[in-house]
């Protein structure tokens, strides 16, 4: 009885060996760097170079609280032996206000900043995510995936699509018409 299970599955086995390489030449595998998609399209240039002026506007605000904040401790520290025990305290306490409030203002405005990078991220991934399914359908793909969230650790350049995703997208945005915010 072992013997016959055990030549069944040799037998099966064998016929699965077989198969399989039928099955693997009709496999076609891709994959897409979705960070360089971000980087190197269009939109995504756009979008990046839309958040480094915000944060360079934003830098601006924070650096001219910075200088009041340095320039009230200046002077604290140069009144501190010509006032009262009193007078300094409360000139340190509206320091330590102050402090709180650019602390604050700063930590809303990083918050600001990653809030519009997401969506601009979101709306980008949405519209890629429709180009790369065209192409998929388009090219007879049986599978494509992203680069560094599938843990690819080596893949034929061969199959990158990065590039005509990039391409692609790039067209799908100039046809695409502009949407109202």
């Amino acid at each position: 009885m072992k013997n016959f299970i055990f030549i069944c599955l040799i037998a099966l086995s064998a016929l699965f060996a077989l198969t399989l390489p039928a099955n693997a030449q009709n496999l076609n595998i891709a994959y897409v760097d979705l960070q360089r998609v971000m980087l190197e399209s269009d939109k995504g240039k756009e979008a990046k170079n839309s958040l480094t002026g915000e944060a360079e506007r934003l830098k601006k605000l924070l650096d001219s609280k910075q200088e009041e904040l340095q320039k009230m401790k200046d002077v604290i520290e140069r009144q501190s032996a010509t006032i009262t025990p009193d007078a300094r305290a409360g000139k340190e306490k509206d320091y330590q206000n102050k402090l709180k409030d650019y602390q604050r203002l700063a930590n809303d405005y990083q918050t600001e900043l990653q809030q519009k990078d997401g969506e601009f991220t979101q709306v980008i991934l949405k519209d890629v995510e429709q180009v790369i399914k065209t192409i998929g359908e388009k090219d007879k793909h049986t599978l494509i995936l992203e680069k560094s969230q599938a843990g690819i650790l080596f893949a034929s350049p061969s199959i990158d699509i990065t590039n005509k995703v990039i391409a692609q997208y790039n067209d799908f945005v100039k046809k695409k018409p502009a949407t109202k915010k």
